[in-house]
């Protein structure tokens, strides 16, 4: 499923990831590996409506896509950002510290 993603506005962006919760999220989705909701309750040790409620916003604002694969739904980042949005996103990611990143490659 493909998000209108030319319409993402800056001020949207940093709102919805101004969330601790949100942020972790597209941390661990940026490697590019799909996740389920029930992957990501795990990861972050929270309830499974509190991920799906984080992962509308994302989906929303279109730095998300959702795709469905029998009773499994799966998010991933997508692929056709804006650049100045890919650019902004790809910054974020690379200023989150090594042990951060040795805690996202093993969930």
């Amino acid at each position: 499923m493909s998000n209108n993603n030319s319409m993402i506005q800056p001020l949207e962006l940093f709102k919805v990831l101004s969330d601790p919760t949100r942020l972790k999220i597209f941390q661990i989705l940026y490697n590019k590996e799909s996740r389920c909701v029930g992957e990501l309750v795990e990861i972050l040790d929270q309830p499974q409506p509190t991920i799906s409620r984080h992962l509308n916003h994302l989906k929303k604002l279109g730095i998300l896509n959702c795709v469905r694969d029998g009773t499994w739904m799966w998010y991933e980042v997508a692929n056709d950002l804006p650049e100045w949005c890919q650019d902004i996103l790809d910054t974020t990611y690379k200023q989150i510290s090594i042990k951060e990143r040795a805690m996202l490659k093993l969930a």
